[in-house]
């Protein structure tokens, strides 16, 4: 049912209709509500798993405590170039622009309209004579207000949905900033283990050399079986395909770190070698896991996100209520042109533009249903982005903590080795030995260093990925400016 420009009618005769109205409209949605329930983080338990580690602040610049000036450097040009974040920021500016729009649609709309056609008026039909055959140009010119009463909160709902989204979206940004950074760094971490690694082959090719050549004097001397001169031949050439194989890694790693910064492959052969120097210590934030809700994008991107769905069930909802628009014009009206801007020709108006839903198929009602349905989704998507997160804390925290006693374990390995060695060389200095023995603890010295080399690496990959579990220093002030005029993303929705 549908009402045109009509007086305005006094309140109290208007008051009993609309109320009559307003009852057998909620009666269509009055039984629907969503059945999402949002978890809290502090109600997940996590004590025992997060227990006995040290706690500190993430820091936003979290990769600065590698001691890597051009790691940093890296990271600072991959999120001013990288085009995956063009992607986010575009995405980014539709989410506010759609939140600008919406605070539009609650504002006053005030237009200018003019109206003029040429037309012959009918000789059968209202004209009098000296009108019905003639042809004339009528005219209107208004200026026209329109306002949309917001009794039951719809448009005050789709703005702050609007704003949630937008705030969502803003999130998303950081959280792929921070992805970015942690991708530079990882990759920044196998070109420095690929070069460590390098180093050491090349050691280790300086001694099966050496070991060859020793082999094969004492066989021909008669010393020695030919065999062993054959098997430090063949392990010379096992280690010799390492080199090319490490340098092809080298080069692809260049390669993605280029594209990683926005660039050609060119660029990643000016990137220098790595010089990282701390991996750090392992530290969580104070309060696990209810300070998460602010630490990580994802989960606060998601948190968002019910929040709109929640306020656009309610928009669906305020459907099924009637809508009263008020209506102003003010103007000139004429039979011609000429007479437009006569006073004689003035025009004015003002009335209500009332709808009220009583049946569309069960339209109004299908739309709540789907908006709940939307809003389900949305918690069951932030429950399980909660539990995720969680889950990666955890494994970055139990990698941490495996890799100290793999490094203690490794360390204790490459001591006794070392001491080995030593008692080879006094061996070989006294003339007990010959040097063969010596070359052989080098070699085993050498490769538990190789070991080492891919436990420090691994070390520097967990913190990056420790960082990226807390969250990276991402926090809620810093991604919500306006928190004022938005949604207190703490609050439960219903």
């Amino acid at each position: 049912m549908h009402f045109g420009r009509v007086p305005m009618m006094p309140r109290n005769s208007i008051a009993p209709i609309m109320a009559a109205l307003l009852v057998s409209a909620c009666l269509g949605v009055g039984d629907l509500s969503p059945s999402g329930k949002v978890v809290e983080p502090g109600t997940l338990a996590a004590d025992k798993s997060f227990a006995d580690s040290a706690t500190a602040a993430p820091n936003p610049d979290w990769w600065r405590t590698f001691g890597d000036a051009q790691l940093t450097a890296l990271i600072d040009e991959a999120l001013k170039a990288n085009p995956a974040l063009k992607i986010a920021e575009a995405r980014l500016a539709g989410a506010q622009a759609a939140a600008s729009l919406a605070t539009a649609n609650r504002m006053p709309q005030i237009g200018v309209n003019f109206q003029a056609d040429r037309e012959r008026f009918s000789e059968s039909y209202i004209y009098p004579p000296g009108f019905g055959g003639e042809r004339f140009t009528p005219a209107r010119a208004t200026l026209d207000f329109s306002y949309e009463l917001d009794f039951w909160g719809r448009t005050r709902a789709l703005l702050d949905a609007s704003v949630s989204e937008a705030r969502a979206a803003e999130v998303d940004r950081d959280a792929a900033r921070l992805l970015l950074a942690v991708a530079v760094a990882r990759s920044y971490v196998e070109l420095d283990r690929l070069y460590i690694q390098r180093d050491l082959v090349e050691k280790l090719l300086t001694e099966r050399r050496e070991a060859l050549a020793l082999a094969a004097a004492r066989g021909k001397a008669g010393l020695d079986e030919t065999s062993v001169a054959a098997r430090s031949s063949a392990l010379l050439a096992s280690v010799e395909g390492e080199l090319p194989a490490l340098d092809q890694q080298i080069n692809i790693t260049r390669h993605q770190l280029a594209a990683l910064l926005g660039a050609g492959p060119d660029r990643g052969l000016a990137i220098e070698r790595p010089k990282l120097t701390d991996a750090g210590t392992l530290a969580l934030p104070s309060v696990l896991p209810a300070d998460l809700l602010g630490r990580r994008p994802d989960v606060v991107a998601q948190r968002l996100r019910v929040e709109a769905a929640d306020k656009y069930g309610e928009a669906a909802r305020a459907d099924a209520y009637p809508n009263v628009n008020l209506l102003v014009f003010v103007g000139g009206q004429s039979l011609g042109l000429n007479k437009l801007m006569e006073a004689g020709s003035r025009i004015a108006g003002f009335g209500a533009a009332v709808h009220v839903p009583l049946y569309g198929g069960g339209r109004v009602r299908a739309e709540v249903r789907e908006r709940y349905a939307d809003y389900d989704a949305a918690v069951a998507q932030y429950n399980n982005t909660l539990t995720e997160a969680l889950k990666e804390i955890a494994n970055a925290v139990s990698t941490w903590r495996g890799i100290e006693a793999r490094d203690l374990s490794q360390r204790t390995a490459t001591e006794q080795i070392g001491i080995a060695r030593d008692n080879a060389r006094r061996r070989y200095d006294a003339g007990l030995s010959n040097k063969l023995p010596l070359i052989d603890r080098e070699f085993d010295l050498l490769t538990e260093q190789r070991h080492g080399a891919d436990i420090r690496a691994q070390r520097f990959t967990a913190a990056i990925e420790l960082n990226r579990a807390v969250g990276g220093g991402f926090s809620t002030s810093a991604a919500t400016s306006n928190a004022a005029s938005q949604p207190n993303i703490q609050q439960t929705p219903r």
